[in-house]
Order: C-alpha cells, then sequence, then structure tokens
C-alpha cells in the first residue's frame, strides 16, 4: 500500500496542494510510512513502534551494563542516584532528548488530505438495525 506511487504531481488520493486549506499547514517529510488507509493510524503505530525499538535497545544496553559493572565490583544504583549532571552534560542530554522526542513523534507532523470529491459516495446507504 503506498499513498504516493507517482513521481510527479499530486499522488492518487491526495489533493494537489495548492488546493489544501492553508490552516492545515504543509505536509512535512513526505507520505512517510503506510500500514493502514488512515495516516493518522499510520502516525500513531509510527510513533509506538519507534518508541518500542527505542525502549528495548535502551533496556537491553542497561542489562549489559549493570552486568558488567556488577561484575568489575561496581555498585552502580547507588552511583546513579548520586550522580549530579553538570552544565555541559545536561546540555547534552537535552540535545538526545529533542531528538528522541522528533524520532517517536515526528510522524505526527503529517495529516491526512481528503480524498478527492469523485471517491465520495454523496449518498452513503444506510442498513437498519433490522436488516431490512
Amino acid at each position: 500500500m503506498t499513498r504516493n506511487p507517482a513521481s510527479s504531481g499530486p499522488a492518487k488520493g491526495l489533493a494537489d496542494p495548492a488546493s489544501v486549506p492553508a490552516q492545515l499547514g504543509e505536509e512535512i517529510n513526505g507520505p512517510g510510512k503506510v500500514f493502514f488507509d488512515n495516516v493518522m493510524f499510520d502516525n500513531l503505530l509510527d510513533a509506538l513502534l519507534e518508541l518500542s525499538a527505542a525502549v528495548w535497545t535502551h533496556h537491553d544496553r542497561v542489562i549489559v551494563l549493570e552486568k558488567i559493572l556488577a561484575e568489575r565490583g561496581i555498585a552502580v544504583s547507588e552511583a546513579i542516584e548520586a550522580h549530579l549532571p553538570d552544565d555541559e552534560e545536561i546540555k547534552a542530554r537535552a540535545a538526545e532528548r529533542a531528538a528522541f522526542v522528533e524520532r517517536v513523534f515526528g510522524g505526527f507532523v503529517r495529516r491526512p488530505v481528503a480524498p478527492p470529491p469523485d471517491s465520495i459516495d454523496p449518498a452513503p446507504s444506510i442498513v437498519s438495525a433490522q436488516g431490512d
């Protein structure tokens, strides 16, 4: 499934950027990964996958680090709790945090684009609960 199969002009199903109301802003970073028909669900799943990968990677590294340090007789829990970062470390961690937030939530800058008018059913059928 893809939202942008054509290399020129607006992709099938996407509005011409000139016809999108200015208050919606511009789509940033292209169509992104596609999992569902709804870009909002794609954004949520993209963030969840990125966050899950980051959490597991960090958790795994912490496990290994604690094991190595314990083997060398270093009490890491107490050292971590007692650590006070200096200004340089605070700035570096803030930059890393900003990059992390961008990776996890960056997909939310994509916005859904209305389907072309000819694909909208003007009179959707309504089926009664009794099936008549």
